[in-house]
């Protein structure tokens, strides 16, 4: 055997027994989870905590605005109207002043 042949045959031996080693090692802190005992008897129960905030400033705020933009929309809704009653007045114009911008040649 040679003195190359020896070096690897060894660093073969280290490198395979550290790998075994490694391996048991991971095996024992990862091994298989024993079976659950019963469970204890329950504890009493503590003091309850202070109170959180209730959040009340937060809807107090949205509900201003949401009635805000309520406002708006009836608002745009009553505009709305008018402008329609507003085309209907002007349609009923258009007849005779159109009848009349003929027989005077006016471009109306």
């Amino acid at each position: 055997m040679t003195q190359r042949n020896f070096v690897l045959l060894a660093l073969g031996v280290c490198i395979l027994s550290a790998a075994i080693g490694s391996g048991l090692a991971l095996l024992a802190q990862t091994g298989p989870a024993g079976a659950a005992g019963p469970r204890g008897p329950v504890g009493k129960r503590g003091p309850a905590g202070p109170e959180g905030p209730s959040g009340a400033a937060e809807i107090g705020g949205l509900e201003e605005e949401v009635e805000e933009l309520r406002g708006r929309v009836e608002e745009s809704e009553e505009l709305a109207g008018r402008l329609e009653d507003l085309e209907r007045e002007i349609s009923g114009l258009s007849g005779p002043t159109s009848e009349l911008c003929e027989e005077l040649d006016l471009p109306c």
